[in-house]
């Protein structure tokens, strides 16, 4: 993975002949014992589906379509039943199960938020109100876009979107700063904003697309309860990750120390493109008068119990109306992923049906068998599982893929050994968005490299001071924090 070009072409090229061989592989080992046909069907499609997410050897939303019809025509049914004749049952709502699930629909109506809030152009304006109070230092100024990134965050579920509506006003503070390329504030500006989307992309259930996924799959195992809702995710990952983002700045700039102490031209750019930009317009404060109101109804849904998807298909329903609505379906329909859109239906009904038969927890509870591990106490494991977590982002090219990989292994595991599942698999769910190290490891890295103020070495060096810091952030919140809000 150091040379991410050669992989890429290596993975398109051979990535779906490897992923049939893996799952020939599988499919031909020798059943052990105890294990039913069902499982055997189901790990085969999961680990030839993994070589096919890690390779991209087809794309995401071609790849749910194989999982699906792998579902509907090879396993049939969840239980393996056969009609009179002996004949497999196919079930198609067994196969495409979830596609009806709530979370694949609070992840779309996300986006047409955040298209709304990028076209009126709420998300240039806030940054550039923000710089204007905080940005008359070096740290200020590299902190204020990625507080805007924070505060934008709960309605824009994607890093890239978030990252290419602030790349202008990163850009400018540059330019104001008349910052050179390859010097030490051009490095930490760009890192720090590179870094920022993933940070905040763990802040909110709908920060990033994985987030909602990770829930999903919790649920259904554990089912909902409040410690499944928007507004808990909130109340346990926000100060955290808000303390990690001023951190972040701390760290970098003591890595890369700016060689100025304020604004060589003052405040003259932010001053100008507020002036482009004009009085703010009825369209924008429309859609801040949405956007608070799914903010609001969202952090109080653990009194409400309003269910999160719903809530954004009402500032949705808001934002289309004639009249008082601020875009038009096709103005949205052109943001709106709908690769992920069927990438995410495919993975949880694989994952829905992996957890459901108990497949994966048979790999995971042999292995331990195997390694002689049968009692281990839930902290600790967690918290060295937080830092698999962060690291090996270091090897996918995805989060959205590694989320759809990892959290039912983990899901498998909490089974395995009795842990609470929705204690143990939330906090790693948490990091599923921090992909902090190498610019393939996410789009928002990659445009934030763009410009050419840093390299893949800069990124990797403050990605891994700052992965460090996260990990002994999250530890601490583990064992102190965790206890205070439930989560144990």
């Amino acid at each position: 993975m150091s040379n991410p070009s050669k992989f890429e072409s290596f993975g398109k090229r051979y990535g779906l002949l490897l992923s049939v061989g893996i799952g020939l592989l599988v499919w031909f080992l020798p059943m052990p014992d105890g294990m039913t046909i069902i499982q055997h069907k189901l790990l085969t499609i999961f680990f030839s589906a993994v070589t096919l997410w890690i390779t991209q050897g087809i794309g995401f939303g071609p790849s749910a379509f194989i999982v699906c019809s792998l579902l509907y025509f090879w396993v049939g049914n969840l239980a393996g039943k056969v009609d009179e004749s002996g004949g497999l049952i196919h079930d198609a709502g067994f196969a495409i199960a979830g596609f009806s699930n709530s979370g694949l629909w609070l992840q779309t109506a996300g986006f047409i938020i955040s298209i709304a809030m990028i076209e009126t152009g709420v998300a240039k304006r806030l940054a550039l109100h923000m710089l204007r109070w905080l940005g008359k230092s070096p740290f200020g100024a590299i902190l204020t876009p990625m507080l805007a990134n924070m505060l934008i965050s709960p309605l824009t579920p994607s890093n890239t979107a978030r990252t290419t509506a602030l790349l202008p006003v990163v850009e400018g503070i540059a330019d104001s700063y008349k910052a050179q390329k390859g010097g030490n504030f051009g490095k930490a500006l760009f890192i720090c904003n590179s870094l920022s989307s993933n940070i905040t992309a763990s802040a909110f259930m709908t920060g990033t697309v994985p987030n909602p996924m990770a829930v999903t799959m919790i649920i259904s195992v554990a089912g909902a309860s409040i410690m499944t809702s928007w507004g808990y995710w909130a109340l346990v990952a926000f100060p955290v990750n808000m303390i990690l983002l001023v951190l972040s700045v701390g760290i970098v700039t003591r890595i890369f120390k700016p060689e100025m102490s304020a604004i060589p031209g003052g405040t003259s750019y932010i001053q100008e493109e507020l002036r482009q930009i004009g009085p703010m317009k009825a369209s924008e404060k429309r859609t801040i008068f949405y956007f608070l109101l799914a903010l609001a109804l969202w952090s109080t849904d653990l009194w409400h119990h309003f269910n999160s998807t719903f809530i954004a298909f009402l500032a949705v329903i808001l934002i289309f109306l004639p009249k008082i609505g601020v875009l038009t379906w096709k103005e949205a329909n052109k943001g709106i992923p709908w690769e992920l859109f069927v990438y995410f239906g495919g993975v949880l009904s694989l994952s829905a049906a992996l957890v459901k038969t108990g497949a994966i927890e048979f790999i995971i509870r042999a292995g331990m068998t195997h390694l002689g591990i049968e009692n281990v106490s839930m902290l600790p494991f967690m918290i060295g599982l937080m830092g698999f977590t962060i690291f090996s982002h270091m090897f996918w090219s995805t989060t959205t893929a590694m989320c759809g990989v990892m959290i039912p292994i983990y899901i498998g595991i909490a089974q395995t050994f009795n842990f609470p599942i929705v204690s143990f698999v939330l906090p790693q769910a948490f990091l599923i968005g921090y992909a902090f190290f190498f610019p393939f490891n996410t789009q928002g890295n990659i445009i934030m490299m763009g410009p050419g103020y840093h390299s893949t070495a800069d990124l990797f060096r403050s990605g891994l001071a700052v992965g460090f810091a996260a990990w002994a952030l999250w530890a601490l919140a583990a064992i102190f924090y965790f206890p205070i809000v439930g989560l144990r």
